[in-house]
């Protein structure tokens, strides 16, 4: 019973998983296209299913703890641990399935991690714009005294939206 349990519970959390997956792949389609709103309702989806994920996550451990004792292995045996001890005795569904989830969850962080650069860049890339626009204000021509055009600087500052 434990066993069918922990892969209901892997299957649960790798669908999680793969519903993060697909929102991140969202997520650098509309960095890409630089979609503000469209980026914002994908923030709000990942954090829906990050809260979703910690809400599961529990229940996946309990599930692993409870059998990797009627295993005779320690409480805190992993996943990987679990599935290698079950396989050795014939059942290899369980190992297929920590396959399953360990690759979804790498692909979930390897997409991340490109959103992440991509966020970086794109971040750098306005930053330096504004300081570029911030100087051109800054030497604005004033028409003088002597009727000619003087450059001199104007005092404007750029506020930071996030400030």
């Amino acid at each position: 019973m434990e066993l069918k349990t922990v892969i209901d519970e892997i299957a649960v959390h790798t669908g999680l998983l793969n519903e993060l997956l697909q929102v991140f792949e969202r997520e650098t389609a509309e960095m890409g296209d630089v979609n503000i709103a469209a980026m914002n309702a994908s923030n709000q989806a990942k954090e829906e299913l990050i809260a979703r994920i910690s809400a599961h996550t529990p229940h996946l451990k309990r599930a692993i703890s409870e059998l990797a004792a009627r295993e005779g292995l320690p409480a805190t045996a992993s996943l990987g641990t679990l599935a290698e001890h079950v396989s050795k005795k014939g059942n290899k569904q369980l190992l297929a399935k920590q396959q399953e989830i360990r690759l979804a969850a790498e692909r979930v962080q390897q997409v991340a991690a490109l959103n992440r650069e991509i966020a970086e860049n794109f971040s750098a890339s306005v930053t330096t714009s504004l300081g570029l626009i911030t100087r051109l204000i800054n030497q604005s021509n004033v028409y003088g005294a002597s009727g000619g055009y003087q450059q001199r600087t104007a005092g404007a500052v750029m506020i930071n939206r996030e400030a």
